[in-house]
């Protein structure tokens, strides 16, 4: 790995997925964060959760057949094709909603109907850009090619939030669509200038045709490292709803005690993917297994401590604290799949981390819908403290070894 103070950015193919990346994700974060503010405004409150839920179901519909167009049209070409099909998808909605009239019921369905369609380029862009790492650079600097990508995601939800509140203030949604549309397209002609280090491997016919389940079949270690990120993310999601019930409750403060709360958690995994990405920091493949756990052991010890906070500075220092931890999480779990799988294998898995990134939120609130009426908050923040300790306490057991068909 390189000791330059640039790191990973030095890298021509890292550089320009990073800048593509982060074009898309804040705007696309724009738009998102824009429409619900529409709808919660123009319409009800009570449409949003359908409307999340309509961008989701894609993922689930596509979960079979997403590796299989990876896998018949290679990893780079999915990425850049499915960028151009939600860039023209949001394209011909910009136009379409200029036909009818604003507030209609034909003006929602077109929204739901934008937004399926959309859900359905995303299922099929997210296990493709995950998958594309080891392609792009050498085998020691996945690892902060992962960070730099995960920087962008901490970026838009800053920059993302900024723009939206900014925009909207002089124009309508519609130029919040019509700006999407063309930084997917914009990403998509910067992808285009990426040129791969290694030849794609062909996907093998069953892999192919099953998608994840193969592979999770042939590699019980992955399977038990997949439940094992779903719990964490299940686990991780009620902090959000909780965080506003302290603020209020617990720290007797106004939405300006929100936002820097919030805000320090966004600061920590940003500057965390950023040391990562442009520092010679690495972890050893031997020892990714041990670092996830003791990871995951601090996440769940931290998340316990939150708990029993009683100020805003106590709050936002360890959520800052989860903030750096959550972000080198992600960039090791991510590491260990692309670098553990045969390289046509790695997109049929990042089907399934992708389908948990989007089902654990949906699946989390509905928990916590369950529990929080009957649990009082702090002794559920607790709880879910204690079970990432314990989960993260027998990962080294469950994970001893590198993932081998050898070993089923």
């Amino acid at each position: 790995m390189t000791n330059q103070k640039l790191g990973i950015l030095r890298e021509k193919n890292a550089f320009v997925v990073f800048l593509s990346q982060l074009l898309s994700t804040v705007c696309d974060k724009m738009m998102s964060i824009g429409l619900v503010w529409y709808l919660t405004t123009m319409y009800s409150i009570n449409i949003v959760p359908w409307f999340l839920a309509v961008s989701f179901l894609p993922h689930i519909f596509m979960s079979f057949y997403s590796s299989k167009l990876i896998g018949r049209f290679g990893i780079l070409k999915t990425v850049i094709v499915s960028e151009y099909f939600r860039g023209a998808v949001l394209l011909a909605l910009f136009g379409a909603l200029f036909t009818v009239p604003e507030k209609s019921n034909a003006f929602l369905i077109l929204l739901f109907a934008a937004s399926f369609l959309v859900g359905i380029g995303s299922s099929v862009f997210n296990p493709a850009i995950l998958s594309l790492p080891p392609l792009l650079v050498e085998d020691d600097k996945i690892a902060p090619l992962n960070a730099l990508l995960d920087t962008s995601f901490s970026i838009s939800n800053i920059l993302g939030a900024a723009c939206s509140i900014f925009l909207l203030n002089i124009f309508d949604i519609k130029i919040l669509i019509l700006i999407n549309a063309v930084s997917f397209i914009g990403a998509a002609l910067l992808q285009g200038m990426v040129k791969l280090i290694k030849t794609e491997e062909k996907a093998s016919e069953d892999a192919e045709a099953m998608g994840p389940m193969v592979v999770l079949k042939k590699y019980p270690a992955i399977a038990k490292m997949l439940m094992s990120f779903l719990f964490i993310n299940v686990v991780f999601t009620p902090i959000m709803v909780m965080i506003p019930w302290y603020v209020e409750n617990v720290f007797k403060g106004n939405g300006s005690d929100l936002a820097m709360i919030e805000g320090a958690m966004g600061v920590g995994a940003f500057l965390t993917g950023m040391f990562l990405s442009l520092s010679a920091f690495t972890v050893r493949e031997e020892k990714r297994i041990g670092m996830i756990a003791i990871i995951c052991f601090l996440f769940g010890l931290f998340f316990q401590v939150f708990s029993f906070s009683k100020t805003t500075g106590e709050a936002s220092f360890l959520l800052f604290l989860i903030g750096v931890l959550s972000t080198f999480l992600n960039v090791q779990v991510l590491t260990y799949f692309q670098t553990s799988l045969k390289e046509s294998e790695v997109p049929s898995i990042m089907v399934a981390v992708n389908i948990i990134s989007a089902a654990s939120m949906p699946l989390s609130f509905a928990i916590s819908g369950v529990l929080l009426p009957v649990v009082e908050v702090p002794k559920f923040a607790l709880i879910c403290g204690l079970l990432t300790m314990l989960i993260a306490f027998f990962m080294p057991s469950f994970l001893k070894t590198k993932p081998s068909s050898e070993n089923v």
